[in-house]
């Protein structure tokens, strides 16, 4: 699916992105279970796509209305 940036007004799928340090991560499991889940669980509910130009979560489908206009916005910029 093709996403319009709504803060720099490019278009592109979006990357993945999650929170936290994958470093830390290993390091609570390692040392501490307990912390170790929570941390775990805490980077998986953050994890959501964000644009590959300037890293905001501001992607909008261009399928939707917004995506539309975002894009005609985005041509007179261009």
């Amino acid at each position: 699916m093709k996403y319009i940036c709504e803060k720099c007004f490019d278009l592109n799928n979006g990357v993945t992105h999650t929170k936290g340090s994958i470093f830390i991560e290993i390091i609570l499991w390692i040392c501490f279970i307990a912390p170790g889940v929570i941390y775990s669980i805490w980077r998986l509910t953050t994890r959501g796509k964000v644009c590959k130009i300037c890293k905001e979560k501001t992607l909008v489908a261009l399928s939707t209305p917004r995506g539309k206009m975002l894009s005609e916005k985005s041509e007179e910029y261009r």
